[in-house]
């Protein structure tokens, strides 16, 4: 697939492109116009150098006759002959010349040179009249300035179709790069890339696929398809070595065909393929788009590695807290209601309904895993006691969010679930503690963590007060919203437990 960097510059436009380009020059009519007295009644045609086969010469034919409507362009035998002419006689001329043929038919001619390139010629037949003295000259400077204004016209586009992709392969970086700063999480991630190759390569479809580190060996798995039918994209996937994808990722070459673009994802060792196919203009793929695509998909890999990492980090993180919370609870195996994971489950479907972002719902689901650290360094003499608290005791207990957020800023991962354990006592009228917030002041998190904490206590019960049923817990929560409370959340909660689709919740929520 590798080529010199000449190989894969724009080629210069052929015959038809370049006489399609004149059919909608003005100057050629504008041309006419101001030697129409001159060449009084003749026949303006464009004239293909020597060598043009039957085909060619119609083609230029029809060409002469749409610039120049001009019915006679059409006629096979005269053109034909006007041809044969000025080929003969326009080898290497230079400047413009008068024919007369043994007809009497009269010609004036002038070649178009595109550099040093012969195009072809401009020719005037059948004039009646005598010819303007010294018309040749000025006929000839007009025929070459319009030529050369033409050539330009091509250098331009040739330079813009230079240009144009290494733009966009730029602007492509800086997308990507918008997108890698917005978000971590590898589904979302791999869908936005999927939609930014699509729409960059101006592509119908696109499909990215990921080396899969899961139970499946050699797999190559779909995790984002662009413009193919509806369906589950985890449903789709092959061997390594199957297919055009599975060819790729096996040999991590790129295949440019005309209707189809694949090229591998490769960081150290190759981590995916990105396809695209079915472009929107119809045209097909070429070494431009394949340097955009191959621009695109190195700035690609380094998201997607982003975000794996993250991913792994955050899952090794996750274990380590589950495994901590088995391990606080089992201290006092008789103060919890569910298990560290369904109390952290219903917290997110909570926050869900209350349109949390992706980092704090991370955040709250840690420390919903970790809220027993807030009885580390409480006497269990406390925690037990079924009498009235001392003062020395109650401040005491009122400390046990500091502990625990102290315990958790300790670990750079889980800084961001600090303030949510240390607030989690605060109450929505500013009555709580540690510091006194109120309102909007206290983090989310902490506001979901104290309805839910309460919620939990309310219905198993404390060593100084009894157990309660789900419905009496629901009442106290929202008797005390608005006070105690935060309202929305209140709701948001009261309406996860309801939940048509959540009955074994309630029914180990209340006990039975």
């Amino acid at each position: 697939m590798s080529r010199s960097k000449e190989s894969r510059r724009p080629a210069i436009a052929n015959d038809r492109e370049l006489l399609e380009r004149l059919k909608k020059e003005a100057g050629l009519r504008r041309l006419k116009d101001a030697f129409q007295s001159q060449f009084a009644d003749g026949l303006w045609c464009l004239v293909p150098k020597s060598g043009a086969g039957p085909k060619q010469q119609k083609m230029w034919m029809e060409f002469s006759s749409q610039i120049w409507s001009d019915a006679r362009s059409q006629q096979t035998a005269r053109m034909r002959k006007i041809y044969s002419a000025v080929q003969r006689r326009g080898r290497g001329a230079g400047e413009a010349f008068h024919l007369l043929l043994p007809d009497s038919t009269r010609i004036v001619s002038s070649p178009i040179w595109f550099q040093d390139r012969l195009f072809g010629h401009l020719a005037v037949a059948e004039m009646k009249g005598p010819l303007t003295k010294g018309v040749f000259s000025p006929f000839a400077l007009s025929v070459k300035l319009l030529a050369d204004n033409l050539w330009k016209t091509e250098e331009l586009s040739r330079l813009s179709a230079t240009i144009r992709p290494r733009a966009i392969a730029l602007s492509t970086v800086h997308t990507v790069h918008r997108i890698i700063n917005s978000t971590l999480n590898l589904e979302e991630l791999v869908s936005r890339l999927a939609h930014l190759t699509a729409q960059v390569l101006r592509v119908q479809r696109c499909a990215l696929f990921l080396i899969d580190k899961g139970p499946k060996k050699n797999w190559l798995a779909c995790k984002a398809l662009v413009g193919y039918p509806k369906r589950n994209h985890q449903e789709v996937g092959m061997r390594i070595g199957q297919g055009l994808e599975g060819r790729v990722a096996r040999t991590a070459d790129i295949q440019l065909r005309k209707k189809v673009l694949c090229v591998p994802l490769i960081d150290e060792d190759l981590i995916g393929v990105v396809t695209v196919s079915g472009k929107k203009d119809k045209k097909d793929f070429n070494h431009f788009d394949l340097e955009i695509m191959t621009t695109l998909a190195e700035e690609a890999v380094i998201a997607i590695k982003n975000a794996q990492l993250y991913e792994e980090q955050r899952r090794v993180t996750l274990n380590t807290i589950q495994s901590l919370a088995v391990v606080l609870g089992s201290r006092l195996p008789n103060q919890s209601l569910m298990s560290p994971d369904a109390f952290a489950d219903l917290a997110l479907e909570t926050a869900g309904l209350l349109g949390l972002r992706e980092d704090q719902l991370q955040a709250l689901r840690y420390a919903a895993l970790l809220k027993e650290t807030t009885k580390i360094g409480i006497p269990e003499e406390i925690l037990k006691k079924t009498t009235k608290l001392t003062g020395e005791e109650r401040l005491e207990l009122q400390r046990h969010t500091i502990h625990g957020a102290k315990i958790v800023q300790n670990f750079e991962s889980l800084k961001s679930v600090a303030p949510i354990i240390l607030y989690s006592r605060e109450k929505f009228d500013g009555t709580g503690y540690p510091e006194g917030l109120k309102g909007e002041d206290i983090p989310i998190g902490a506001r979901i963590l104290a309805v839910m904490n309460a919620f939990e206590a309310i219905v198993i019960g404390r060593p100084y007060r009894g157990r309660a049923p789900q419905e009496e817990a629901l009442s106290e929560l929202v008797r005390n919203s608005g006070s105690q409370f935060d309202p929305r959340v209140v709701d948001a909660f009261v309406k996860t437990l309801r939940k048509e689709n959540a009955p074994k919740r309630q029914k180990s929520a209340a006990g039975l």
